[in-house]
């Protein structure tokens, strides 16, 4: 991660951002979990992060479309030490049977691939905004599972119970 206090402080604008999301007026809900920061911190004096080659953010999607609106998904947001040049990796910790997340839960779609649409400039909140709005309306162009998204797209009823089925296992409380 280059220019490790100007980084510090654009990360903790987009943290700030993002824990706004949290919010009963925002547009789509996430709750912050963990932060690369402890409240305390001082953005600017915390050597040890700037030292770090990746940093971890965690929290809660809660999805609106019938199918997920019942559960909390946790989420990992992965800033490699070549962010924000490079995008961040998302992965799903709760599972979710969904065409654009992989078994393991890596969440797949153009704006995190650097050649396609990641620009440095790219907010967290984007990014959360991005796996939020294609958890509710998948992406079938960029499906990664491609049996999930002909199920999904020729057999609706065998989806939504496949779905329920995970959702019923994993799911979180959405408080």
């Amino acid at each position: 991660m280059t220019q490790p206090s100007r980084l510090n402080k654009a990360l903790w604008r987009n943290l700030t951002e993002l824990k706004l999301l949290n919010k009963d007026n925002a547009p789509f809900k996430f709750a912050l979990d963990k932060s690369p920061f402890r409240e305390d911190d001082d953005d600017e004096s915390d050597e040890s992060k700037q030292e770090q080659t990746e940093l971890l953010i965690i929290g809660r999607i809660f999805p609106n479309c019938d199918t997920f609106k019942e559960s909390a998904f946790k989420i990992e947001i992965k800033l490699t030490s070549k962010y924000p040049a490079d995008p961040p990796e998302v992965r799903f910790l709760t599972p979710i049977y969904h065409p654009n997340i992989t078994k393991d839960g890596k969440f797949c779609h153009p704006l995190l691939v650097k050649s396609l649409r990641w620009k440095p400039h790219t907010s967290l909140v984007e990014v959360v905004k991005v796996v939020a709005e294609h958890v509710d309306n998948p992406d079938l162009d960029y499906a990664i599972n491609l049996d999930i998204r002909k199920e999904y797209t020729h057999n609706r009823p065998e989806f939504e119970f496949k779905a329920a089925k995970m959702i019923n296992e994993h799911k979180l409380p959405r408080n």
